[in-house]
């Protein structure tokens, strides 16, 4: 049985402090950023933020069909981690940007979405799916995908507190110039975070993920996964399709709420100046939950794991909506929603895993990067939807970033911020009600997987 070793337990989960840090950028700070620093149009945000999430999503797909295509004489997976790093920093800086006029910088900062997600799509992807061949044992790969999110925690708590930091910092350097150059710096150097921690990622996992030498048979097995099999892994799995619509529909809710904090501070809270501890303190919350994931699972199990988790998250939110509005008592409540959230949160790699050996025990074929790839599709697919859904509130309450805040303005960010994200949770548990992997099958499973293989 494969076991990680002593760095990989020290150290996994670098990669997600960097990764969460540029990815919350845009999920908390990109649709502010294009409607109250760059000033676009609503109906020019609704296009970036739909039409660049739809193709994130399709990349988010591509991106696994890529990776068990590809074989690298470094390896399958690890030599992504690197390989992609420079095009995300060039492309993700594009995003925070203003540059020409409004249509023009619309089709930029799209551009720089859709390539930019494109590439990190296929190292995000590659670094999730090496949790498989770093240990076949069900308790490492919960305890690696506990170590996963509490990094993504810990990279959203930098953020939080960091980006509007930075961006007071870079204003003051460029003092004179728009809002704009603020994110823009901050955009770089979030990037440039991401690169350095995805390096960590490829440095610990030397030695799990070699070139192999293949008998004739072997070799020609591994090449002859074609896209037949991956549609076969996929159509024969249906609790991957299970924990995707429920990855789906919790992560809409999740974005909603991260990107409309920093309406509800300024407009509810009437304090823009509180986002900063409110998110410190909400993701402080996600980082405690992940950290005790593993130890719910191994008490209750993941399917009841993950149904507690998001419950109380949703209860968490309803509390905050029927009580008096008070800075202290939101934040202790979404830091409490948060802790909820993060013990199923940080059960979804695994989940994920769990579906891939699944379907190579159902198919005999090893396409465990376009199982994972899916996570990565919730998560797109979500993205894409949030902006859809903040746009139309933000229409229909007739929002503008400098008009004077009315009862109504208060009332409709009130429903964006607490309203909607408790619907999409709460109907997230449904089809989780029909996931029927164990636990306990996975171990089953792999041991008859390695015994296939030494027959053959």
């Amino acid at each position: 049985m494969k076991k990680i070793n002593n760095k990989i337990k020290t150290f996994w989960g670098i990669s997600e402090v960097g990764f969460s840090f540029m990815s919350t950028v845009e999920t908390t700070f990109f649709v502010i950023f294009l409607t109250d620093v760059a000033k676009l149009p609503l109906p020019l945000v609704a296009a970036v933020t739909s039409i660049a999430g739809i193709a994130d999503a399709i990349t988010a797909m591509l991106a696994g069909v890529i990776i068990d295509k590809v074989n690298f004489k470094g390896g399958k997976y690890r030599p992504w981690l690197i390989y992609c790093s420079p095009f995300v920093v060039a492309f993700f800086v594009l995003m925070f940007t203003k540059i020409g006029p409004d249509p023009v910088a619309a089709l930029i900062c799209a551009i720089g979405y859709i390539l930019s997600h494109g590439i990190w799509n296929i190292s995000w992807t590659a670094n999730r799916t090496l949790v498989g061949e770093l240990t076949d044992d069900p308790k490492e790969r919960a305890f690696l995908s506990g170590r996963i999110s509490a990094g993504s925690s810990a990279g959203k708590i930098l953020a939080s507190y960091l980006v509007p930091v930075l961006n007071i910092f870079f204003l003051g350097v460029f003092a004179g110039s728009s809002g704009v150059i603020g994110y823009t710096m901050t955009a770089l150097i979030a990037s440039l975070t991401f690169t350095v921690c995805f390096i960590v990622h490829f440095v610990i996992t030397k030695g799990y993920d070699e070139p192999k030498e293949l008998s004739d048979a072997d070799a020609k097995g591994a090449k002859s996964i074609s896209f037949k099999d991956m549609a076969k892994s996929i159509t024969s799995n249906p609790q991957l399709l299970l924990v995707l619509i429920y990855d789906f529909l919790k992560l809409i809710g999740y974005y909603t709420l991260m990107a409309s904090v920093a309406y509800y501070a300024k407009v509810v809270l009437k304090d823009a100046s509180a986002i900063s501890f409110i998110l410190v303190v909400f993701n402080v919350g996600a980082l405690v939950g992940s950290l005790i994931s593993k130890r719910v699972v191994d008490k209750v199990g993941s399917k009841l794991t993950n149904m507690i988790g998001i419950l109380g998250f949703a209860l968490c939110l309803v509390v905050i909506y029927i009580m008096p509005v008070n800075k202290i008592i939101v934040t202790s409540l979404l830091g409490l929603g948060q802790i909820f959230f993060g013990i199923a949160y940080g059960n979804t790699t695994s989940l994920y895993s769990n579906c891939g050996t699944y379907s190579e025990y159902k198919t005999g074929k090893n396409t465990k990067a376009v199982i994972m790839s899916f996570s990565s599709l919730a998560i797109k697919i979500s993205i894409a939807v949030r902006g859809v859904v903040i746009t139309s509130v933000l229409s229909a309450i007739a929002y503008n970033a400098d008009a004077a805040i009315t009862d109504s303005t208060v009332s409709g960010i009130k429903m964006l911020f607490l309203l909607v994200p408790i619907a999409f949770l709460v109907i997230s548990i449904i089809p989780l009600l029909g996931y029927k992997i164990k636990d306990s099958d996975i171990a089953v499973m792999e041991k008859e997987l390695q015994e296939r293989a030494k027959a053959n």
